[in-house]
């Protein structure tokens, strides 16, 4: 019964939908409400407003914030100083600010492209509506989630654009135009999504339904938006007279956050570590296991080289659908293997030859042949995201996708509780069962 919960949500003409709406649902009532609910959808009612480095760049997107003096702060000076060449999300603030729209809207809406992306990625490497729906769920689960939507309701916006980004990306991965575009406008948004477009280089390798040729085309063209990403920041930063960032605190952040190295390794992917490290074990590739463990280890330590663990952390993600294409290929694999042939007598010289030759010439013309309908027009067999029928994986895949979704939702922010001493975090469900309290303690 709880199996087939998700074919209400996979079924029908409209399923993406359906699921999406469902995907977003768990997000906001299990990991986090965002920000502009509590206060206000305008400008003015966002609160706590924008530090000072976010309200320079919202007037400017291309203003140098690496000469702060204020606030008092080090380690926020330092955070505001990082803000200057991350130019694409000081526009998307600039753009709200003008229509006097709540300084975390483009981050939210970055959040549902990323559940957007959990869907769509999830079923493109699966075929399988419902693993498209349990990866979406996946993402629900996780920090990146509570980045675009709230990040505890402090205002740092730009982080859900970049998250945005990174997954419109995988969406548009059909699209190569519009896929470069998005890498090089996620890089202008926050340099770690360097790392998120190298996870997604992993994702497209691992893909079987991809030619060889296409997935290196596709390589190429995540290298090249990082390159111009380079080579125009360089150019902006001589025509506005940038100055150099200042990274004084990576030293202090090390010696500190070296001690919380199980938070971070935690927060990077919750449930969906089994999914890793099932794809690691079951892999008939020690490449693709020893790729998969080492990106799953230099996320881990990329957390580690500031301060805010969790913020980082969010822009490990894509690696989850990297696990998921190498689980699938296996799991293609193995089905191919275990395919039983009929028995048949063989024949011998030259009939054997000319069997197989014709046997060749008949399966080339069913793979050549497209289907017709009575109509006499010709059927597409397998659109890509809203057919009738989807190719159903191994079971076996299905079991671990909706366990680590389990798993992502049931624990989120569990790290920001036992941070406060487990304190009411107003991003969890006690927040929810506080507010409706008090609401019927109103009435």
């Amino acid at each position: 019964m709880i199996m087939n919960f998700p074919s209400y949500f996979t079924a029908g003409r409209f399923w993406i939908i359906k699921a999406w709406m469902l995907s977003l649902i768990a997000a906001l009532t299990l990991s986090c409400i965002p920000a502009m609910c509590l206060y206000g959808f305008t400008w003015d009612e966002a609160t706590p407003f924008l530090p000072p480095a976010y309200e320079i760049k919202a007037d400017d997107p291309f203003a140098d914030t690496s000469q702060l003096t204020i606030p008092a702060d080090p380690g926020s000076r330092s955070h505001g100083a990082k803000l200057t060449p991350r130019v694409f999300g000081s526009a998307c603030v600039f753009l709200a600010k003008k229509l006097s729209l709540h300084p975390y809207l483009p981050a939210s809406l970055g959040g549902c492209l990323l559940l957007l992306a959990g869907i769509i990625a999830g079923y493109r490497i699966t075929g399988d509506r419902a693993a498209g729906l349990a990866t979406s769920l996946i993402l629900a689960g996780l920090y990146a989630t509570n980045a675009c939507f709230s990040m505890n309701f402090e205002p740092k916006p730009f982080d859900g654009v970049a998250i945005g980004l990174i997954a419109l990306t995988l969406i548009l991965v059909e699209r190569p135009i519009l896929f470069t575009a998005c890498a090089f406008l996620a890089c202008f948004t926050d340099e770690r999504a360097i790392m998120s477009l190298g996870l997604i280089g992993l994702t497209i390798m691992l893909r079987g339904d991809m030619e060889r040729k296409k997935r290196l085309d596709h390589c190429w063209m995540i290298a090249g938006a990082v390159l111009a990403y380079f080579i125009t920041r360089s150019i902006l930063s001589r025509v506005f007279s940038w100055s150099s960032a200042d990274f004084s605190m990576v030293g202090d952040n090390l010696l500190i956050t070296t001690t919380y190295w199980q938070l971070a390794g935690w927060s990077c992917f919750e449930g969906a570590w089994i999914l890793i490290l099932l794809a690691s074990w079951k892999s008939q590739s020690r490449v693709v296991s020893f790729l998969l463990l080492t990106g799953a280890l230099g996320c881990v330590a990329s957390c580690l080289l500031v301060l805010d663990i969790s913020r980082a952390s969010c822009f490990a993600f894509p690696l989850i659908f990297a696990a998921l294409a190498a689980l699938h290929r296996d799991n293609d694999t193995l089905d191919a293997t275990n395919v039983s042939i009929p028995a048949q007598e063989k024949p011998s010289g030259t009939a054997s030859k000319s069997s197989a030759k014709t046997t060749s010439r008949m399966a080339d013309k069913s793979r050549k042949k497209p289907r017709t309908s009575r109509s006499g027009q010709t059927a597409v067999t397998v659109p890509e995201l809203d057919n009738g029928h989807s190719i159903s994986p191994p079971s076996n895949l299905r079991t671990p996708l909706f366990l680590a979704a389990l798993i992502s939702l049931m624990s989120t922010n569990l790290e920001i509780i036992v941070d406060v001493v487990l304190q009411p975090c107003l991003s969890t469900p006690i927040w929810l069962l506080l507010y409706l309290s008090q609401l019927l303690m109103g009435y």
